[in-house]
């Protein structure tokens, strides 16, 4: 998608300057004719406007989801919505989302929709906000969407800080044993090699292996993480080719464990934008659309676009989910369900809910496993080099 400024005349003759997102010159200037504009001059706007947002700074997740929820009750009171954006711009003292908001305020002045505004600055706003925003106000529904987006980025926020509470414990722990490995190695083991070589006898093997594996950090240590560096650039970049990020998508899905994890918080993140999405009266096919670019896992997104087209075709949403043979059966049996009943938006966010909470609960009893066999290897790690040391003097006292 482009961004277009355009000068436009309306009905009354009056002229109107602002910008449009289009993917296409001719697509811009037939959305100014729907709008019952007359458009006299148009330009793509290159970078200016990527520059513009990148030179104001990167937005915190925290700053968004607070300004979202903020917007949300000012537009419900019946604020304007350029009022509003001035009243929310101002909370925000040290922030980048105030120039960013006073900028979204000025395009909603000069005559552009919110969504478009707001798709001027996609370092700060995803595609998916823009596209919600843009559902909101064809339906009449703003406030609406602004809430229920507020209330998805809180609860993403709130799962997003139980995860990285949850593994800074384990991560921390691994890298202090990673450490003290090392430095086992490097410096403990050297110094004590020095002494066996005045032993005239054979060491034990379980130090000789000890012994060469600090030899090998020692000599080849620089090499080894330069090559770990190496493979880690080359995977990110081939994962950048679509062909393989499929396979690798698909293989991640049929991992024991990790691939049940992978698919449910997928599932979960699409349930609840489908819920936000009908709440706010958009199509079901355009919400679909729209919820794909949630999904990070590529097989699902391509298996979400199929169904989307089966839908097209009139196939019920559930029975094309299913179909694609990537969504839990829990979550294609309460669509079905709300298909059934007419709320599918209240099955979908139930959906979202249950995946979410069972998410929590894995990783948590995962997560309560992992620290003591962390912490088990570790001392098992050091055990094992004190004891190969050790072993020598002990073997020459015997003797």
């Amino acid at each position: 998608m482009e961004t277009y400024d355009y000068a436009a005349f309306d009905k009354s003759g009056n002229r109107l300057t602002g910008s449009v997102v289009a993917s296409t010159a001719r697509e811009a200037r037939d959305i100014l004719r729907s709008r019952s504009l007359t458009p006299v001059d148009l330009r793509q706007v290159k970078n200016k406007e990527q520059t513009k947002s990148r030179r104001l700074g990167r937005v915190s997740h925290k700053d968004l989801t607070q300004a979202t929820r903020q917007l949300a009750i000012l537009i419900e009171t019946a604020t304007p919505v350029e009022e509003a954006l001035k009243v929310v711009a101002l909370q925000f003292e040290k922030s980048a989302m105030r120039g960013i908001l006073m900028d979204v305020r000025s395009r909603v002045m000069e005559g552009t929709r919110l969504s478009d505004a707001l798709h001027a600055h996609p370092r700060t706003f995803s595609d998916l906000y823009s596209a919600m925003v843009a559902s909101g106000e064809a339906s009449g529904q703003l406030a609406a969407v602004l809430d229920r987006l507020a209330m998805d980025m809180e609860a993403a926020q709130e799962v997003r800080n139980k995860v990285i509470g949850a593994v800074a414990y384990p991560i921390i722990l691994s890298v202090v044993a990673i450490i003290v490995v090392i430095l086992l190695m490097v410096y403990l083991v050297p110094t004590l090699v020095e002494q066996f070589d005045s032993l005239d006898q054979d060491l034990p093997p379980l130090t000789r292996f000890v012994i060469g594996l600090s030899n090998g950090v020692i000599k080849y240590g620089v090499f080894i993480l330069i090559g770990i560096a190496g493979l880690v650039f080359a995977s990110r970049q081939a994962l950048k080719n679509r062909e393989i990020q499929l396979r690798w998508s698909a293989f991640l899905l049929k991992v024991p464990f990790l691939g049940n994890l992978i698919r449910s918080i997928n599932a979960a993140r699409f349930a609840r934008t489908m819920a936000g999405l009908l709440d706010s009266g958009t199509p079901a096919l355009a919400s679909m659309e729209t919820a794909l670019h949630t999904l990070r896992n590529s097989t699902m997104r391509k298996a979400v676009t199929e169904a989307a087209v089966k839908v097209r075709e009139g196939s019920p949403i559930s029975t094309s989910l299913r179909q694609s043979g990537t969504f839990p059966p829990l979550v294609i049996q309460m669509v079905a369900g709300g298909e059934a009943s007419g709320d599918i938006a209240k099955m979908f966010t139930k959906s979202a809910e249950y995946l979410e909470g069972d998410f929590n609960r894995v990783t948590t009893v995962f997560l309560n496993i992992l620290n003591p066999l962390i912490i088990i290897l570790l001392s098992f790690v050091v055990l094992l080099v004190i004891l190969a040391m050790y072993m020598p003097m002990l073997q020459m006292v015997a003797l």
